[in-house]
C-alpha cells in the first residue's frame, strides 16, 4: 500500500470511530429489518466499484489538502454540533447524522486523491448513500405496493391454470381455502437484493446510463413475478394437496427456492440490453463509415 492508501484508510477508520453511534445504529437496522438490507450492502458495493474502476480513478490522484481538510473539518464540526447520544430510526436527526458521516468520508477521499479522482470515483462513493435510512413510511409504501402487486398477479396465475379464485385486496380465496398475503410476504427483501445485483451488473456490463437504469427498474416486475409464483405454488399445493404446505419449507424458505428464477430473468434482460448496445454501436459505426466515405468522395 502507498502512503496515500494508508492515509485514506486511517482517516476513514478515524471518521467511523468518531461517528460510530449513528453508523452502528444504521448497521443494526440493516441486519434486523428486511426493508433496509441495502444499508449493509452499500459499503461492499462501494468497495467493488472502487476496485473495478481503480485504474481510471488512481490515474488522476493528487493530494488536495487545501480542498479536503477544510471540507473534512467543516463536516465533522457540523456532526459534533448536532450529535445525539442515541438515535431513533424514524428521526430526521438520524438520517442527517448518517449522511454527514458519508460526506466526511468523501471529504477524506478528496484530501487524499484530489477533486479529479473524486469526480471519477463519484458513482462508487455515491453508493454509500444507500446507507442513508429511507423513512419507514416510504419503505412501508414500497412493501405495500409489492404486497398488493404480488397478490393480484398470483390470482391471475392461478386463473391461468384453471383454479377458480376470488381476490379482494391482498386476500385470496380458493376452493376450501382462504389466504392473505401478509406484509412479511411482500418480497421486499428479495426485491432489494435483485435491485442491488442489477445496480452492480449494470455498472459493470452496460455502457449507457439509460440501459443501466432500465436494468434496475426491471427488478420491480421481476420481483413481483417471482414472489407471485411462490404464492401461487403454495396456494395451489395447500388447496389441492395438503394444508401443511401453508407452514412447510416452501413457505418458510420459498424465497431461496425461487430466487434463481428472479436472477435468471434479470440476467436474461441484461443479456438483451448488452446485445442492444452492441447492435447500436455497430449501427453508429456503420453510419460513421458511410459519412466518412461520402466526405472523401466529395473531396
Amino acid at each position: 500500500m502507498t502512503a496515500r492508501h494508508w492515509t485514506i484508510s486511517i482517516l476513514w477508520l478515524a471518521v467511523l470511530g468518531l461517528c460510530w453511534s449513528p453508523v452502528s445504529t444504521a448497521l443494526k437496522l440493516g441486519l434486523n429489518d428486511d426493508r433496509y438490507v441495502q444499508i449493509v450492502a452499500a459499503p461492499f458495493i462501494c468497495a467493488i466499484f472502487l476496485y473495478w474502476e481503480r485504474k481510471r480513478i488512481l490515474s488522476l490522484a493528487a493530494w488536495a489538502p487545501f480542498a479536503g481538510i477544510p471540507l473534512l473539518l467543516l463536516v465533522l464540526f457540523y456532526f459534533f454540533s448536532k450529535r445525539s447520544q442515541s438515535y431513533s430510526i424514524d428521526s430526521s436527526a438520524f438520517i442527517l447524522a448518517v449522511l454527514t458521516v458519508i460526506l466526511a468520508l468523501m471529504a477524506a477521499f478528496i484530501l487524499c486523491y484530489g477533486l479529479s479522482s473524486f469526480g471519477s470515483a463519484l458513482f462508487p462513493l455515491c453508493c454509500l448513500l444507500l446507507m442513508v435510512p429511507v423513512p419507514a413510511s416510504l419503505m412501508d409504501s414500497l412493501a405495500a405496493g409489492l404486497q398488493h402487486g404480488s397478490a393480484a398477479v398470483s390470482c391471475q396465475m392461478l386463473r391461468l391454470v384453471g383454479v377458480p379464485v376470488f381476490s379482494q385486496g391482498t386476500r385470496i380465496s380458493l376452493p376450501g381455502l382462504e389466504i392473505n398475503v401478509e406484509p412479511e410476504c411482500s418480497g421486499i427483501r428479495s426485491f432489494l437484493a435483485l435491485a442491488l445485483v442489477g445496480l452492480v451488473a449494470g455498472r459493470m456490463f452496460l455502457c449507457r446510463s439509460w440501459n443501466r437504469l432500465a436494468l434496475v427498474v426491471s427488478t420491480i416486475p421481476i420481483a413481483v413475478l417471482k414472489n407471485s409464483l411462490r404464492i401461487s405454488v403454495i396456494a395451489w399445493l395447500s388447496a389441492y394437496v395438503n394444508r401443511a404446505f401453508l407452514y412447510g419449507p416452501i413457505h418458510r424458505n420459498g424465497g431461496l427456492i425461487f430466487t434463481p428464477l428472479g436472477v435468471a430473468l434479470l440476467l436474461g434482460f441484461l443479456a438483451g440490453l448488452r446485445r442492444f448496445e452492441t447492435w447500436m454501436a455497430k449501427r453508429r459505426q456503420a453510419a460513421h463509415t458511410i459519412q466518412e466515405a461520402g466526405v472523401r468522395t466529395v473531396r
